[in-house]
């Protein structure tokens, strides 16, 4: 099978509203689960999903935006400040 064979199997199911068994064997070969591990306290498991046709794809990490500190003045001589958590000093 080529990748434009994959692409048509996508196209079915473009607008569909629920993934079902026919869907997934259709689409994909198999599914690699790998070690958890533990990340800044939070437990994160890798998945590797092998597609058919087209194997696995390795989409990159999208970069995170900077996230502003916002600042209110809300009454005179009052101001609030909520900065992104994990930022405060």
């Amino acid at each position: 099978m080529t990748t434009d064979a994959f692409i048509n199997i996508v196209r079915k199911y473009t607008h569909a509203k629920k993934l079902t068994p026919s869907m997934l064997n259709e689409l994909i070969q198999r599914i690699e689960v790998h070690q958890a591990e533990k990340l800044d306290g939070v437990q994160v498991r890798r998945l590797t999903i092998h597609y058919n046709c087209v194997g696995s794809l390795d989409i990159p990490d999208e970069p995170t935006l900077e996230t502003p500190k916002v600042v209110m003045q809300t009454r005179k001589g009052m101001r609030v400040a909520y900065e992104p958590a994990g930022t405060a000093i």
